[in-house]
């Protein structure tokens, strides 16, 4: 018989996945290659269309990250984690490429073969329409391409410390007495350490 404990995470689980798919058919709505949700898809400003994608896809990943770390078996856990950190990053990078290429496309309007496929320039029609065609846009820009390496970057440092049986932590370090950002064990090795040093006290 499953535990209370195991039966709430694996409805978690199935949240995430359900999450994960239905970005995807948000995203493929909003590349234009099926007409699946009408009231989505007839969304006339792309932008729109890609923000409700990537918060439902980040919402989708990052549940599933979260209990993936919270697996107890450690090949389980690993498994799940090298896939949904491979998965995010897969889907990340043409988020990545966007906002790189958004620059030029901004400047002397080459969207290249790439860009055509990824609706680029719908995209930045999305994004002047939203900020003007002035210097605030260029801001705006940055900082998207900013927060767009930071979502590629994170849950791929966040995943390999899962891998290595860490998690990044703020506040009081054991270690040092002081306060800030360290690394520590995941709760589920702090527990089952606990545990094994309770039992050799024991003994």
């Amino acid at each position: 018989m499953f535990s209370k404990k195991h039966k709430i995470r694996s409805i978690l689980f199935a949240l995430s996945i359900a999450l994960i798919l239905l970005g995807i058919l948000f995203l493929v709505n909003a590349m234009g290659a099926a007409r699946i949700f009408p009231a989505f898809y007839d969304i006339k400003n792309v932008l729109a269309k890609y923000i409700v994608v990537i918060v439902t896809m980040a919402c989708g990943i990052m549940l599933f990250s979260n209990l993936a770390s919270q697996v107890e078996q450690d090949k389980l856990r690993n498994g799940l984690t090298i896939g949904i950190t491979t998965f995010s990053t897969i889907l990340t990078v043409p988020l990545v490429y966007v906002f790189i290429a958004i620059f030029p496309a901004k400047a002397n309007g080459k969207i290249g073969p790439v860009g055509r496929v990824m609706a680029l320039d719908k995209i930045l029609e999305g994004f002047e329409e939203w900020f003007g065609n002035g210097a605030f846009l260029y801001v705006v820009l940055a900082f998207m391409l900013i927060l767009s390496l930071i979502f590629i970057a994170f849950p791929l440092v966040t995943g390999i410390f899962t891998v290595k049986g860490k998690t990044i932590a703020i506040g009081k370090n054991p270690d040092t007495g002081k306060f800030g950002i360290y690394l520590a064990p995941l709760p589920v090795i702090a527990k089952r350490e606990s545990v094994q040093s309770t039992v050799e006290y024991k003994k």
